[in-house]
């Protein structure tokens, strides 16, 4: 085998250790060497003088390994997810082909930096990651799905999020993995050392982060309503009644043989619970209100919902709201941050026709801002899906006074894939950028009640009907330096892109 194909292994390698790490398995540590076999190859083909073209090759290659095996969920989607399910491998293909093009201009941009300044391209390597994934989560095609650091949910560097966000743990995962391939390059005792102190920040950082204290009060009881309820179903149209008396039956067991002290405040729905326009349905809402009020219970549910433009065009969106337990009605929350080709075609507002092409999506129209809503649990506010996974939005929740995190969502469209349990790992970061607990209501699952330091204190089994009813876990006093400064190792590290723009090369890069 030649140097040249050695090395798109070697890049290969890199995807598919990393992809692995995503994996609904204890297997978060991969990402702490996954990047190393690329590393090695890009220095390589930059001491031998080889080009930007090859560079490029370099980092397609490890791209298209990690997103085609990350995105594998994609070809398994309900049928009910697309009008046209065949499309859904086309589609796979597709997202891999389209995101290796970031991990390609992170290497290019690595190799071009290297080159011209003399730093080794293993740490030129962190600052145009840094700066890809940045771009990779921005936009109206934003996909911060699989940023390295969401690897560490249930380790302990998942506190670093508290200080710096996730961003702040895809950096430290890639410093440790420069500081790896300098060992693994060099092996001496300097080398190990400093891979040893980014391994030991990381890891002891996190946890003393995540060792204060809780405050000792919890708040009230909730009950997490999970109906699993297939999409064929929902969406049918036929089965509306059905699926509200399940969900009510659900909601009564919640309550049922519970002393007063114990009993749920509120019980929480999943995204558009029922598949249908609860609200503006009169009797199904009407149905809701008579619950909520005959037993001193608020239900919080996501449902579709409409309004009226000045022209008396609806404007539909994906909503969430709350039947207050005298039986009045909150203001209704609408989804900001919608789904690319699922619930809205992306660039309409630069090319409205692209609205006319029928892929199935949705065609929601985007909310306004942050809803506090104001309840027996106190200040909460609501993310719904796909949402959860952009920390801006939580961080804008919690800022506008939020105390709690609410994620309503409906995981079916993945059926039992790995893309349930990589977003359900994502959750455990909004609660611990902000120090606020977080409950997360999932359709099939995974449901879940999650502390300020990003600990599941509760779960109910995925795939099945549920409740899972618990108390509130408190917040940490005051705002987290996530909450207050935002995504400042973002800006640091396009700060950093910036000065080696204008340092030129003293030494060979090694």
């Amino acid at each position: 085998m030649t140097a040249s194909r050695r090395d798109l292994v070697l890049s290969a390698a890199s995807g598919l250790v990393l992809g692995a790490a995503f994996l609904p398995a204890p297997l978060g540590w991969l990402a702490w060497f996954a990047f190393v076999p690329l590393l090695s190859a890009l220095e390589r083909r930059l001491g031998a003088g080889e080009g930007p073209r090859s560079w490029y090759a370099l980092g397609y290659v490890g791209g298209f390994a990690f997103f085609l095996s990350g995105t594998h969920w994609i070809a398994l989607l309900s049928d009910v997810a697309m009008a046209v399910p065949p499309l859904k491998y086309a589609g796979w293909v597709l997202a891999g082909a389209y995101l290796a093009n970031f991990w390609a201009l992170a290497v290019l941009l690595a190799g071009w930096l290297a080159r011209r300044s003399g730093i080794p391209a293993r740490w030129t390597f962190v600052v145009a990651m840094m700066a890809v994934e940045e771009f990779r989560g921005a936009g109206d095609l934003g996909f911060p799905w699989f940023q390295p650091g969401y690897t560490q949910s249930v380790l302990p560097p998942l506190g670093l999020a508290a200080l710096g966000g996730v961003t702040l743990v895809t950096l430290w995962v890639l410093l440790l993995n420069a500081a790896a391939r300098g060992w693994w390059a060099r092996r001496n005792a300097v080398s190990a050392v400093i891979a040893i102190a980014v391994l030991a920040a990381g890891a002891g950082g996190g946890a003393w982060v995540r060792s204060r204290p809780l405050p000792a009060t919890t708040g009230p009881a909730i009950g997490l309503i999970q109906g699993n309820i297939a999409g064929e179903i929902k969406w049918s149209g036929r089965h509306q009644g059905e699926i509200i008396a399940r969900f009510l039956q659900l909601s009564d067991s919640a309550l049922a043989g519970r002393p007063p002290a114990d009993r749920p405040v509120m019980v929480i729905w999943p995204e558009t619970a029922t598949g249908s326009y609860l609200r503006k349905q009169l009797e199904q809402s009407i149905t809701l209100a008579r619950w909520a009020s005959g037993r001193g219970v608020a239900i919080l549910s996501g449902y579709a919902d409409y309004s009226y433009d000045a022209e008396g065009k609806p404007l539909p969106w994906n909503a969430a709201g709350m039947w207050l337990a005298d039986g009045h009605l909150s203001p209704t929350y609408a989804k900001r941050h919608l789904v690319p080709f699922g619930e809205r075609m992306p660039f309409q507002s630069l090319f409205p026709a692209l609205g006319k092409l029928e892929f199935g999506q949705a065609e929601w129209m985007p909310g306004g801002g942050p809803v506090v809503f104001r309840g027996a649990i106190g200040a909460f506010s609501t993310l719904i899906c796909f949402e959860s996974i952009f920390p801006g939005l939580a961080r804008a929740d919690v800022l506008a006074g939020s105390r709690c995190l609410v994620v309503v969502t409906n995981d079916e469209w993945f059926g039992r894939s790995a893309a349930v349990h990589q977003h359900a790992a994502m959750a455990p970061f909004r609660a611990v950028e902000n120090g606020v607990p977080l409950l997360r209501c999932a359709n099939t699952g995974l449901t879940q009640v999650i502390d300020a330091h990003g600990r599941v204190v509760a779960s109910a089994p995925a795939f099945e009907p549920a409740v899972l009813t618990a108390r509130v876990p408190p917040a940490l006093p005051g705002r987290t330096p996530w909450t207050r400064w935002g995504d400042w190792p973002g800006a640091l590290s396009l700060a950093v892109l910036v000065a080696l723009l204008f340092v030129r090369r003293t030494t060979r890069a090694a």
